[in-house]
Protein backbone atom coordinates (compact mmCIF):
# COMPACT_ATOMS: atom_id res chain seq x y z
CA UNK A 1 0.00 0.00 0.00
CA UNK A 2 2.68 2.05 0.73
CA UNK A 3 4.17 1.76 -3.05
CA UNK A 4 0.43 2.75 -4.13
CA UNK A 5 0.40 6.02 -2.19
CA UNK A 6 3.93 7.23 -3.10
CA UNK A 7 3.40 6.56 -6.80
CA UNK A 8 0.20 8.17 -5.96
CA UNK A 9 2.10 11.19 -4.57
CA UNK A 10 4.64 11.54 -7.05
CA UNK A 11 2.01 11.57 -9.61
CA UNK A 12 0.38 14.48 -8.24
CA UNK A 13 3.33 16.60 -7.41
CA UNK A 14 4.88 15.95 -11.41
CA UNK A 15 1.31 17.31 -12.66
CA UNK A 16 1.40 20.76 -10.05
CA UNK A 17 5.35 20.87 -11.26
CA UNK A 18 4.42 21.08 -15.28
CA UNK A 19 1.29 23.54 -14.01
CA UNK A 20 3.61 25.83 -11.78
CA UNK A 21 6.09 25.34 -15.23
CA UNK A 22 3.51 26.71 -17.37
CA UNK A 23 2.43 29.91 -15.65
CA UNK A 24 6.20 30.75 -15.10
CA UNK A 25 6.29 30.57 -18.94
CA UNK A 26 3.24 32.61 -19.97
CA UNK A 27 4.98 35.48 -17.14
CA UNK A 28 7.62 35.06 -19.84
CA UNK A 29 6.35 35.66 -22.75
CA UNK A 30 4.25 38.47 -21.60
CA UNK A 31 6.96 40.36 -20.28
CA UNK A 32 9.12 39.67 -23.77
CA UNK A 33 5.29 41.07 -25.78
CA UNK A 34 5.13 38.00 -26.90
CA UNK A 35 1.27 37.28 -26.05
CA UNK A 36 -1.59 39.60 -25.33
CA UNK A 37 -2.68 41.09 -21.79
CA UNK A 38 -6.02 39.42 -22.90
CA UNK A 39 -4.21 36.16 -23.54
CA UNK A 40 -2.22 36.27 -20.83
CA UNK A 41 -4.87 36.73 -18.24
CA UNK A 42 -6.77 34.04 -19.77
CA UNK A 43 -3.55 31.31 -19.55
CA UNK A 44 -2.83 32.34 -15.84
CA UNK A 45 -6.52 32.13 -15.13
CA UNK A 46 -6.46 28.58 -16.75
CA UNK A 47 -3.59 27.57 -15.18
CA UNK A 48 -4.75 28.39 -11.64
CA UNK A 49 -7.72 27.00 -11.65
CA UNK A 50 -5.91 23.56 -13.10
CA UNK A 51 -3.51 24.53 -9.96
CA UNK A 52 -6.42 24.36 -7.38
CA UNK A 53 -8.18 21.06 -8.64
CA UNK A 54 -4.89 18.92 -8.73
CA UNK A 55 -3.98 20.40 -5.40
CA UNK A 56 -7.25 19.34 -4.19
CA UNK A 57 -7.30 16.01 -5.20
CA UNK A 58 -3.61 15.81 -4.19
CA UNK A 59 -5.36 16.78 -0.62
CA UNK A 60 -8.04 14.02 -1.25
CA UNK A 61 -5.53 11.41 -2.03
CA UNK A 62 -3.77 11.66 0.92
CA UNK A 63 -6.38 12.37 3.42
CA UNK A 64 -9.48 9.89 2.59
CA UNK A 65 -9.52 6.14 3.87
CA UNK A 66 -9.69 5.00 0.13
CA UNK A 67 -7.08 6.07 -2.31
CA UNK A 68 -8.92 8.38 -5.58
CA UNK A 69 -6.34 8.21 -7.99
CA UNK A 70 -7.48 10.08 -11.17
CA UNK A 71 -5.36 11.67 -14.02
Amino acid sequence: MIIFESIGLIIYLILIAIIVARQIKVSQKFKANKITEEKHQTLMKQNTILLIIVGVLLLLFLYTPFKILIF
